[in-house]
C-alpha cells in the first residue's frame, strides 16, 4: 500500500528460500523457511508485537515488544516474563534502559543532540563527553576521571585516538572510510591495500612483510600469500561453497555438499572422508566417519539437538530454555545435569549429577559477583566503576586484587597472602618488566610484529628469540642454551636441536606426525587407521598395534615381546568412562586373550558425577574412595593401606595421614598455614622468600639432626640450584621456552660429576641422557614414547647407540644387551602403575599414595602427567612448577595467577 512494494522473499545461491506473508494492511504475518521454520509475526499498527515460532509442537512465544505512546519500542519480554524496557525524551532519544535483573543505564544530550553524560547502577560505567566542532575533536572521561581523546578530519573519519597516558594511535582512510594505514603508539605502522572492489589484498607489517590475497569475479577468496611465499588456494562450487583448500605443502581437502547447501562430505590430504547427513535446512542429522560409524541427532523445532545417538546405540538428552540456553543434560547412564538461568541469559545455579549445587550472582552488565560452590565455599568478585575486576575473596576471607594505570591495564596483582607482582607497559600496551615480590625483574623487547624478541632478568641473564618469514621461532638463545628449529611450509615442527642434540620429526599429508627420531637416535614409527586414530608404533624396532571401538577409544594395545605378545585392554561404561583394564602375556603369537596368562586386572566404580568411587585390582577387595561434596578424596580404604584427607574451605589439606610401603611418611599429619603458605606438613618445617617460593625444606629425625633442603629460584619462578642434607648441591639450566634442558650434580670443587641431559618434544619429556664422567661409566639414555600425555613405554640404553653407522660389530653386540625396554601401564589419569618388560613380567607396580608420595624406588621418573621424579630435591618436575607429593602442593605460586 501506499506504493511501498513489501519484501515477499529472499533466495541464497544454494535455492533455499524465505518467503515472507502479509495481511491485506501489508503488515507481516509468517516467515517461512524451506528448512521447515515457521515463524509466526504479530503486530499493531504496523509494529511488530510478537514473534512465534510455528513449526514447533508447543509453538512458543520467542519475544514480546511493547511500545509507548509514540509509537517507540519501550520493552521487550522474553520467555522469563520480564522485560528490558527503554525510555525516550521528547525528541525521541533513549534516555534510560533497564535490564530484566534491575540494572540501568541511562543517557543525557546537549541542545544538539550530542550525547554527553552516560551512568549506569553504582555509577559503572560513568561518561561525560566533550565536543570541539571547529577542531574536530572529541573527549571522552570515563568514570575515573581519565580522558581519551578523539581527533577526526574533515571528513569526520576518526584519524586518531589518544588514551589517558598520552599514547595515540593513528588512522588514515581513503574515501570510502577504508583504513589504509595504521601506526601504533611506539611508531609501526601497518598498510592495507583494496582492490577495486573493495576486498583487501594486501596488508603491509611493519617490518615490511606482506601478507595478499586474490579474489575472483564474484568477491571469492581464491588465494592467500603468507608472508613467506607459501600459498593457500580455494576453489568453489557452482553456487559458491568452498570445494577445494590447497595448502602449501600440495594437500587437499575437498568439500562436498547437498543441495542445499548443507555439509554432505569432508575428505582431508589423506583421502579419509567424513560423511554428513543434513535435514532440510543444512543442519547435520547424522555424521558418519571413514569407517562407517555413525553418531545421529535429533533436533526440535529451533533446530537444536535433543537427542543424540552414538554408534553403539547410547543416547545423550538434552533440553534447552526458549532462548537457546541448555536446562538439562542426561547421559548414556541416565546421569542428569540441570542449569537455571536468569531473565538475563546468566546461569544462576548448575546441579551435577550427584546432586551438588552451583550457585551464580549477577551484578550489572551481567557480571558474576559471587559463585558458592556445592560445599557451601563462596568467592566474591569486587569491579570498579570501569568494570574491571579489582578484587576476589576467597571462602577464608583474604583477598587477591589488581591495580590499573589510568588506561585501565593491569599494573600490579597482590594475591591472597599480600604478595605484590608488578608489571610496566610501554606506549603500546606490552609487558615490557615484570617484578615479583623479592624485587627479581624480567625485562621483555619487542620485534616490530610485537613478537617477543628478547627478555633480560635482573640477575643479567638475557634470552633472544628469532623467527622464520613465516613466524615460527627458528633460534634462540638462552645463557648455556642455544636452541634451532626447522618447520615444513605448514607450521609442523621438523626438527629443533638443543646444543647439539637433535630432534627430528616428519608428518604425513594431514599433519599428523608419522616418525620421531631423538637424539639417542631412537626412533619411532606411526601409522594411522581410516578415521586418523593411532593404528601403530614402530618403538626402535618393537611394533605396539591398536584397537579402538566403534566410538574411537582404544579398546587394546598389543605388543610384540620375545616370543609371544602383550596385550593390554580397556573397557570402557556407555558414559564413556574407563571401568576396566586387563594386562595379558600371550605365547607363541600375537593374541588377545584365550588362555593367556593375565598379569593383573583392574576395574573402576564411579559415582553419577563421574568421580571414581572404588578400585578392584587382581580380584582383591577393592580400594574405596571417599568423596566430599566437591569429589575431593577425604579417605581412602585399600587392602594394603589407609589414607585420610580434611580440608579447609579453600581446598587447603588440613590434615593428612598416609601409609606406603615406606611406612608412614614424614610429612603425613597436620597441616599449618601463614596464609596460604604451608608451614609445617607432620614432621617437615617449610620456609618461603617474599615471593611465596619454597626456599627450604626440613624434615625432623628422632635423636638426629633434621634433614634440610635448601632452594634457589630465579626472576622467572624457575629453580636454579638445590642444596641436599649431605650438603650436595645441584644446578639446572633451561631453554628459552622455560623447558629444564639440563640438571647437573656438582662436586665439592664447583665442577660438574654428573649430568643428565633433556630432550622435549613441546611440553612432553621425551628422553634424558646421564653421563658421570668420573666413573667412567657409558651415558646411560632413558627415551619414552607417549600417546598425548600418556606414556606407552620406557627404553634404557647405555654406552653408545647401536645404529651408529661407525659402530664396531663387537660393540654392536655389547649395545643390544645394554638395552632395555618397558612397556607402561597407567591409570585413569595417565601416572605409570605397572612396568613390563619384553618377556611379559611385571618388573614394578606402583605402591605410593593418593598425591603420588611413597615412589622414590620407582624404575622411571614419570608420576603424574607432564611430571618427572627428582630425587635431589624431593619433587616431582613439571615444566613450569614444581609438585611436592607429601603435600599434593605445589613449591611456587601459579605463574598464571587467578586466570
Amino acid at each position: 500500500p501506499g506504493g511501498v512494494l513489501p519484501l515477499t522473499a529472499l533466495t541464497d545461491r544454494n535455492d533455499n528460500r524465505i518467503d515472507v506473508h502479509h495481511d491485506e494492511h501489508g503488515a507481516p504475518t509468517d516467515l517461512v523457511h524451506t528448512g521447515g521454520y515457521h515463524l509466526g509475526i504479530t503486530t499493531h499498527n504496523g509494529r511488530v508485537t510478537a514473534l512465534r515460532l510455528l513449526n514447533h509442537p508447543d509453538q512458543p512465544t520467542l519475544l514480546r515488544y511493547g511500545h509507548d505512546d509514540a509509537g517507540l519500542l519501550a520493552e521487550i519480554t522474553n520467555s522469563s516474563g520480564r522485560p528490558l524496557t527503554f525510555t525516550y525524551d521528547s525528541h525521541h532519544r533513549l534516555t534510560r534502559w533497564e535490564d530484566r535483573n534491575g540494572y540501568w543505564y541511562t543517557y543525557q544530550y546537549d541542545t544538539q543532540g550530542r550525547c554527553v553524560f552516560t551512568t549506569g547502577t553504582d555509577r559503572a560505567l560513568e561518561y561525560r563527553y566533550a565536543y570541539d566542532q571547529d577542531a574536530y575533536r572529541a573527549t571522552a572521561t570515563d568514570s575515573r576521571g581519565q580522558t581519551t581523546v578523539y581527533q577526526f578530519n574533515d571528513s569526520y573519519q576518526l584519524v586518531a585516538e589518544t588514551d589517558p597516558l598520552g599514547h595515540t594511535t593513528r588512522h588514515d582512510r581513503d574515501r570510502h572510510d577504508r583504513v589504509r594505514s595504521f601506526t601504533d603508539p611506539l611508531g609501526r605502522t601497518t598498510g592495507l591495500g583494496y582492490d577495486e572492489h573493495g576486498h583487501l589484498t594486501a596488508v603491509t607489517r611493519p617490518d615490511g612483510s606482506e601478507v595478499r590475497a586474490e579474489y575472483d569475479e564474484s568477491g571469492l577468496r581464491t588465494a592467500f600469500v603468507e608472508a613467506d611465499g607459501g600459498i593457500w588456494r580455494h576453489a568453489y562450487d557452482g553456487n559458491g561453497n568452498p570445494a577445494v583448500l590447497l595448502d602449501p605443502a600440495g594437500g587437499r581437502t575437498r568439500f562436498g555438499y547437498h543441495p542445499g547447501g548443507g555439509p554432505a562430505s569432508v575428505t582431508d590430504p589423506e583421502g579419509r572422508t567424513l560423511r554428513i547427513r543434513c535435514d532440510a535446512a543444512g543442519l547435520p542429522v547424522a555424521v558418519t566417519d571413514p569407517l562407517g560409524e555413525t553418531t545421529r541427532f535429533e533436533r526440535d523445532g529451533f533446530g537444536r539437538v535433543i537427542r543424540q545417538t552414538d554408534s553403539l546405540g547410547g543416547v545423550t538428552t538434552l533440553a534447552w530454555t526458549v532462548e537457546g540456553k541448555p536446562t538439562e543434560r542426561v547421559d548414556q547412564l541416565g546421569g542428569t545435569r540441570r542449569w537455571e538461568w536468569d531473565g538475563e541469559g546468566n546461569c544462576l545455579t548448575e546441579t551435577d549429577e550427584n546432586g551438588g549445587v552451583t550457585r551464580h550472582t549477577y551484578g550489572p552488565f551481567d557480571l558474576p559477583t559471587s559463585r558458592t560452590e556445592p560445599d557451601g565455599a563462596r568467592y566474591t568478585f569486587e569491579r570498579d566503576t570501569e568494570l574491571n575486576i579489582t578484587r576476589i575473596t576467597e571462602p577464608g576471607g583474604a583477598a587477591w586484587e589488581y591495580t590499573y594505570d589510568d588506561a585501565g591495564q593491569v599494573i600490579a596483582e597482590s594475591d591472597f597472602d599480600g604478595r605484590v607482582t608488578g608489571y610496566g607497559r610501554d606506549a603500546a600496551g606490552q609487558l615490557v618488566r615484570r617484578t615479583n615480590a623479592v624485587g627479581q625483574t624480567v625485562d621483555y623487547r619487542y620485534d616490530p610484529l610485537g613478537r617477543l624478541a628478547a627478555k633480560t632478568t635482573s640477575e643479567g641473564d638475557t634470552t633472544e628469540y628469532g623467527y622464520d618469514a613465516a613466524g615460527n621461532v627458528a633460534r634462540t638463545t638462552a645463557p648455556g642454551v642455544e636452541l634451532d628449529r626447522t618447520h615444513d611450509v605448514l607450521g609442523n615442527l621438523l626438527s629443533e636441536t638443543v646444543n647439539g642434540r637433535r630432534l627430528a620429526l616428519s608428518y604425513n599429508a594431514a599433519g599428523q606426525r608419522v616418525s620421531r627420531t631423538t637424539p639417542g637416535r631412537h626412533t619411532s614409527v606411526w601409522t594411522y587407521d581410516a578415521a586418523g586414530r593411532p593404528a601403530t608404533v614402530d618403538i626402535a624396532g618393537r611394533e605396539l598395534a591398536f584397537a579402538h571401538d566403534p566410538l574411537g577409544r582404544e579398546i587394546s594395545r598389543v605388543l610384540d615381546t620375545v616370543g609371544g605378545a602383550l596385550a593390554h585392554t580397556h573397557a570402557w561404561d556407555a558414559a564413556g568412562r574407563l571401568v576396566g583394564q586387563t594386562l595379558t602375556a600371550t605365547p607363541g603369537q600375537r593374541g588377545r586373550g584365550g588362555n593367556a596368562p593375565r598379569l593383573f586386572e583392574r576395574s573402576y566404580t564411579y559415582r553419577a558425577d563421574g568421580h571414581p568411587t572404588a578400585l578392584v585390582e587382581d580380584a582383591a577387595d577393592p580400594t574405596r574412595f571417599t568423596l566430599d561434596a566437591v569429589g575431593r578424596v577425604t579417605a581412602v580404604t585399600a587392602p594394603d593401606r589407609t589414607e585420610s584427607y580434611t580440608y579447609d574451605p579453600n581446598g587447603n589439606q588440613t590434615t593428612a595421614d598416609w601409609s606406603t610401603a615406606d611406612g608412614p611418611g614424614a610429612a603425613a599429619g597436620d597441616r599449618d598455614y601463614a596464609g596460604a603458605r604451608l608451614t609445617r606438613a607432620g614432621g617437615v618445617r617449610y620456609e618461603y622468600d617474599a615471593a611465596g617460593r619454597v626456599t627450604l625444606r626440613q624434615r625432623t629425625r628422632l635423636s638426629r639432626k633434621p634433614e634440610t633442603w635448601r632452594y634457589a629460584w630465579d626472576a622467572e619462578d624457575r629453580l636454579t640450584a638445590v642444596t641436599t642434607p649431605d650438603g650436595t648441591r645441584w644446578r639446572y639450566h633451561y631453554d628459552p621456552f622455560g623447558r629444564r634442558v639440563a640438571k647437573e650434580r656438582l662436586g665439592t670443587d664447583g665442577g660438574v660429576v654428573e649430568r643428565t641431559d633433556f630432550t622435549w618434544l613441546d611440553a612432553v619429556l621425551v628422553e634424558q641422557t646421564t653421563t658421570v664422567p668420573a666413573d667412567g661409566a657409558p651415558p646411560v639414555t632413558l627415551t619414552w614414547d607417549h600417546l598425548g600425555l600418556q606414556p606407552l613405554a620406557q627404553t634404557e640404553r647405555s654406552g653408545r647407540d647401536a645404529e651408529q653407522a661407525d659402530i664396531e660389530q663387537a660393540d654392536i653386540e655389547q649395545a643390544e644387551v645394554d638395552r632395555r625396554f618397558l612397556a607402561i601401564v597407567t591409570d585413569l589419569v595417565g601416572r605409570p602403575t605397572h612396568l613390563v618388560d619384553e618377556t611379559g613380567e611385571v618388573t614394578w607396580r606402583h605402591r605410593g599414595s593418593l598425591w603420588g608420595a611413597g615412589e622414590a624406588d620407582a624404575p622411571t621418573p614419570l608420576r603424574f602427567p607432564g611430571q618427572y621424579a627428582d630425587e635431589e630435591t624431593g619433587w616431582h618436575y613439571n615444566v613450569h612448577r614444581h609438585y611436592d607429593p607429601d603435600t599434593g602442593r605445589y613449591a611456587t605460586p601459579d605463574p598464571l595467577g587467578l586466570t
